[in-house]
């Protein structure tokens, strides 16, 4: 599976080009909703370019790190009756976590809409603002679930060995997912390390030091 590491400065543009998309089509929204995790920062941003305040969260869960799950709504919004209220979500993959939303948003909205930084040419749904459309599925890394997405596939593609070097987990990492190290360490410089760390803390993964060298396992 192709994964792709993103950035701020590239998501912060998209979500500029949605707000462009929104305003020339002369969409006014009263309120955001976000559907958590992915959508606070779109929503946040989006707020601003917008020149709204009114910003509200929804959880829905589809995915644990790379797995699809069960799609799962986390608690009912607050949401008293606004005529205009815009979804936004940074990916919309399957489609399913956005037409959820909308199903319990439009029950309190007199006009709802969507939109999202990118579209998967596999989703069924397609929002009425996005940034960028891929027609290639590729599994997107976001900066905020990077700890997450990482540890998952750093899991991985440790099950087919015991003992592992960092380089090693790097270069399978490359080999299985397409996520090129030197990349990864230029635009977010010692983050590898640093998941490593969170997973050690988080009992995931052990270090072993074997002849004055440092290898990782699996725990």
């Amino acid at each position: 599976m192709r994964c792709v590491i993103t950035n701020w400065d590239y998501l912060d543009s998209l979500c500029r080009k949605v707000a462009e998309q929104i305003m020339e089509d002369g969409f006014e929204p009263d309120t955001i909703v976000a559907i958590a995790r992915g959508g606070w920062f779109v929503g946040s941003v989006l707020c601003d370019a917008l020149g709204l305040d009114e910003l509200v969260s929804l959880g829905i869960k589809h995915y644990i790190g790379y797995d699809r799950g069960e799609l799962k709504v986390r608690g009912e919004i607050s949401l008293e009756y606004r005529e205009r209220v815009l979804i936004v979500d940074d990916l919309v993959n399957t489609g399913k976590s956005m037409t959820k939303a909308k199903e319990i948003v439009e029950k309190n909205a007199k006009e709802v809409r969507t939109a999202c930084l990118l579209l998967v040419s596999t989703s069924k749904f397609v929002p009425n603002y996005f940034g960028e459309y891929l027609e290639r599925f590729s599994w997107v890394i976001f900066p905020w679930n990077i700890v997450e997405d990482l540890s998952s596939l750093i899991r991985a593609v440790m099950k087919n060995k015991e003992l592992w070097t960092v380089w090693e987990i790097k270069n399978a990492i490359y080999d299985e997912f397409q996520i090129d190290p030197i990349y990864l360490d230029i635009i977010n410089p010692g983050r590898f390390e640093s998941v490593l760390r969170v997973m050690e803390m988080r009992d995931v993964i052990e270090k072993v030091v074997v002849d004055d060298k440092t290898y990782y396992r699996l725990k």
